[in-house]
């Protein structure tokens, strides 16, 4: 499964055979489904105007300049970049300590980090896309992506994997890592961080890696140590970053529908474990290592080597999407700073009451006022976990549970689109109650 492919450099045309004649590829990265490539180019207008494309193409189109790309942008002269998917849809430019670049919408999305923006638009197919001079990018080096984000697997295993007669499975993790105040999902819940250790240099390892929070798992290993492979499991979206591109990763689950369930780790329930052990494996688990404070070290040595392979700090930021909405709390405060929502306070929960008693007066019934979700107000009069919708407006994913909220919808006024949760909505347009909290 290896993803990082260098097919020339620029000192080195005679060994790999490289032809110019359509520009020279400096790097190319299959996404991780392959339906799309990653290619830098080295394409030439005339001996003195050298420029350097990335373009994304699709799987099978050539790796040419003259190949209209489904996005395309000039990069300037710096460091090699380093370059990894992380979905289908999302490609990373990374350097480390560089200062975040926008998102370039479109079919396919980029993530810059120090790169600047040339051109975005793609040229016609017959003509080669005209381009601002730029200084060539230097060869690049076969460096390993600073994150790895294989698909989401349809069956349950590792196909093409053949493990030997001698390893050891090793499974850690917990409800949650290392807490942040960063989304990488649209479960509502913030991301948490995982540093994994494995030290265990005398039988070649498989990871077992769960967590019930959405959670980036950043891995490193001793010198000695052999990964054969890492499954990651939990409720909301995994991560998993620091290792080379060699090393197999299936990601399973329950966000994102995996076949095969899905599992974390938890002192309480290890009754997942060994079944998803012998399904991708063959074999039940060896130990299990229940993290602490967002870290695991997993192996028989239990060692704290000088130099660790592989890991580093996992940046949160570098996988938020910054074109998706912000989902649960973090949400319903960005709808409140844009005017769509603002806090409901005492006056509308009685204004409610009072209109339903009409309501029920009129129709002969008797109305308990007693029977609404308790809504308990602050000091300054504001009703916790309770809103008013101003404006049209669509709610944001993962209003569950504790993230669930209550919605007044003033007379004249949308309902809100989207899907609710477990959230209740009054509504003064029809006096009606829609969502967990209606009886």
């Amino acid at each position: 499964m290896k993803r990082v492919l260098l097919l020339c450099a620029l000192e080195s045309i005679a060994l790999f055979g490289c032809d110019r004649q359509g520009g020279q590829v400096l790097q190319l990265i299959p996404s991780p489904n392959g339906a799309y490539q990653a290619v830098a180019l080295d394409c030439r207008k005339g001996a003195s105007a050298p420029s350097t494309l990335l373009k994304v193409i699709r799987a099978g189109e050539p790796a040419a300049c003259e190949t209209r790309p489904l996005e395309e942008v000039t990069l300037t002269a710096g460091s090699p970049p380093r370059m990894a998917w992380m979905s289908d849809n999302t490609l990373v430019i990374d350097e480390r300590g560089a200062p975040p670049r926008p998102t370039l919408r479109g079919e396919v999305s980029f993530v810059f980090g120090p790169w600047q923006v040339s051109a975005s638009s793609a040229a016609p197919a017959s003509s080669p896309p005209a381009v601002p001079p730029v200084a060539v990018v230097p060869p690049v080096a076969v460096v390993p992506p600073v994150a790895v984000v294989p698909p989401v697997e349809q069956v349950c295993g590792f196909p093409g994997l053949t493990l030997p007669t001698d390893f050891t499975v090793l499974a850690g993790g917990a409800y949650a890592g290392k807490a942040s105040t960063g989304q990488i999902d649209q479960s509502g819940h913030a991301a948490t961080t995982m540093t994994v250790s494995v030290d265990n240099p005398r039988k070649p390892v498989v990871l077992m890696l769960g967590a019930y929070e959405p959670t980036i798992w950043s891995i490193r290993r001793t010198e000695g140590t052999t990964l054969l492979a890492v499954l990651a499991s939990g409720y909301h979206r995994q991560i998993v970053t620091g290792l080379d591109a060699t090393t197999p990763v299936a990601i399973h689950t329950y966000d994102n529908k995996s076949p095969c369930g899905y599992f974390y780790v938890d002192p309480e329930r290890l009754e997942k474990l060994n079944p998803m052990a012998r399904r991708f494996f063959g074999r039940d688990v060896d130990m299990v290592y229940p993290a602490r404070g967002g870290a695991v070290t997993l192996g028989v040595s239990q060692g704290a080597p000088a130099a660790w392979v592989g890991g580093g700090e996992a940046s949160v930021e570098s996988f938020i999407d910054k074109t998706a909405p912000l989902a649960g709390e973090a949400g319903l405060d960005e709808a409140v700073r844009k005017g769509q929502l603002r806090r409901a306070d005492v006056g509308d929960r009685r204004q409610w009451e009072e209109d339903m008693a009409r309501v029920a007066r009129k129709r002969g019934l008797a109305w308990d006022a007693g029977r609404l979700p308790a809504l308990h107000a602050n000091s300054s009069g504001t009703l916790a976990d309770a809103y008013v919708v101003l404006r049209p407006m669509t709610l944001p994913a993962g209003l569950y549970g504790a993230h669930s909220a209550v919605f007044f919808v003033p007379k004249g006024t949308q309902r809100p689109r989207g899907n609710p949760g477990h959230s209740t909505l009054y509504d003064f347009n029809d006096m009606s109650c829609t969502g967990a909290g209606c009886h």
